[in-house]
Parts: C-alpha cells; sequence; structure tokens
C-alpha cells in the first residue's frame, strides 16, 4: 500500500507539477480515482445461461446426442435456424425453443426434455415420455450436473377430480395415474395435467369438466 501510494505521488508529482492548493486538490483527486479503480473495481460475474448447461451435458443424460450435436443445434437456434440433428441412430432431435433460462428439445418422437433455471446454481429438468400417454420425471441438478437429493411432490389423481366425478372414471384414474409436469419458458412455475387418453370413449364423456389442470408459481423440490 505504501510503495503504491509512494509511487503514485512520484508520478503526480513528475508529470503534473502543480503548487499550492489547486495542485493539492488535483493530487487528492488522483489519488482518489486511483484508488477506486484499482481496489473497489471487480469485474461482473458471468452470466449463468442454460445453453451453456446444456452444452456440457455428460453422455449418460443424453447417450445418443453429441456434444457437437448440441453445439450445432445451439447455434441453429440462436441463428433463427430451425435446430435439427441427427442422433447416433439418425434419429431426428430438434431444439424447440432456447432463451437464456429455459430450453425446450424434442429428444425423440416420444420424449421431450426441458430445462429451467431456477438460479445460478440450480436447474430442474422435466422428461416427458409418450407411451403414448404423457408421464414425467422430474429431476435437479446443480450447475455443473451433479444430480442434487431433492424430489417433487406429485399431486395426487384426487387433486384433479371435482367431488362429483364419477366413481368409476375416478377408479380408473387412480389405476393408472399418468401426469404431465411442464416448465415455464416465463418464470420458475410449474403445471400437472393428469392425462385421460387412457379411458374409454364414454369414460371420457363422464370426465368433461370434471378434470381440472394444476399450476404452481414456483418448483419446490425438497430433501
Amino acid at each position: 500500500m505504501c510503495f503504491i501510494i509512494h509511487n503514485s505521488q512520484f508520478i503526480i508529482h513528475n508529470l503534473f507539477p502543480l503548487k499550492g492548493v489547486r495542485g493539492a486538490s488535483f493530487t487528492f483527486l488522483f489519488l482518489f480515482s486511483f484508488f477506486i479503480f484499482h481496489f473497489s473495481f471487480s469485474p461482473a460475474r458471468a452470466q449463468v445461461l442454460i445453453r451453456d448447461i446444456y452444452a456440457e451435458a455428460p453422455d449418460s443424460i443424453f447417450p445418443l446426442l453429441t456434444k457437437n450435436n448440441r453445439l450445432d443445434q445451439i447455434d441453429f437456434r440462436e441463428n433463427n435456424m430451425q435446430a435439427v440433428v441427427k442422433n447416433l441412430y439418425d434419429e431426428r432431435v430438434e431444439l424447440l425453443v432456447l432463451t437464456d433460462r429455459y430450453l425446450q428439445l424434442q429428444l425423440s418422437e416420444r420424449c421431450v426434455v426441458e430445462m429451467r433455471l431456477l438460479s445460478d446454481s440450480t436447474f430442474c429438468m422435466v422428461q416427458t415420455y409418450n407411451a403414448p400417454a404423457p408421464d414425467s420425471r422430474v429431476r435437479f441438478f446443480d450447475t455443473a450436473w451433479h444430480e442434487l437429493p431433492l424430489t417433487i411432490e406429485r399431486p395426487s389423481v384426487d387433486d384433479f377430480l371435482s367431488d362429483d366425478i364419477d366413481e368409476d372414471v375416478r377408479l380408473a384414474l387412480q389405476a393408472l395415474p399418468l401426469i404431465k409436469a411442464s416448465l415455464s419458458e416465463n418464470d420458475n412455475s410449474i403445471t400437472w395435467e393428469l392425462q385421460t387418453s387412457e379411458l374409454t370413449s364414454e369414460q371420457r364423456k363422464k370426465a368433461e369438466g370434471k378434470v381440472r389442470t394444476l399450476s404452481f408459481p414456483t418448483i419446490k423440490g425438497t430433501y
């Protein structure tokens, strides 16, 4: 510190040999600016982007999609092009949506993946499988792809149903509870939908207007 002050004064007196009150004021302003710049300035922290997390995904997450595939998709999407590549089985994979904090990936004909940054250190992934009705798995990771021991409470079938729904329909839905989860492109909300496609046509008619969608403003995982 003393070395810096001494050398700063040497520079001032040699480059700006001012005398009296004016010189003292100039010296003070110079030193004040010098210390503000050198001791208070800190570079802005790099923004965490979902694109970078996706690019660095381990092979265990996307075994049929290479890193070059993912980088190509990101490049296509950021240049407003259709972000389609072929995986190792020569199947079509499309990056449908990409923002700073959210992406949606059509991984196969039957699988859609969503990823949403919840903070600068954690993100949520939803994998939805259509076989043929959709059913989702929700997982949490840190930004280095270490899976976190967090679980999210999945709504029960009765949470979706009106009290006056036909009992036969209620029992059929409880026997095969297929529930789709969807993340939001715009915020940290999550939406749950109970699937009724496995019901008979008669049961689906009875269920009309009796099955609601559930939305929650924040994704809350618990240990």
